[in-house]
């Protein structure tokens, strides 16, 4: 349990000074940089993840339309028919 664990404390920590860098981006007027997608970019590689562990076929690329879902399961059935 976290009483017979030892827990930092503030006062653990070393002392440190908080600095701000400003680097404006150079693609656009304005400067500013886009981080509203970084919450986004492991989602599809997840889910590809998945349709590949649960139709045993890797070669699966995005997006996975029907059609290429079903030709990897087609893929699939045919190896193991050939087995």
């Amino acid at each position: 349990s976290y009483m017979d664990y030892a827990m930092p404390r503030a006062d653990d920590l070393p002392s440190f000074t908080l600095e701000h860098n400003s680097t404006p981006s150079p693609s656009n007027p304005l400067g500013l940089k886009g981080c509203g997608e970084a919450g986004a970019i492991g989602a599809p590689p997840a889910v590809i993840n998945a349709i590949c562990n649960a139709i045993g076929n890797n070669n699966l690329s995005m997006p996975a339309t029907p059609a290429k879902v079903w030709a990897a399961l087609q893929d699939v059935s045919a190896q193991q028919a050939a087995e």
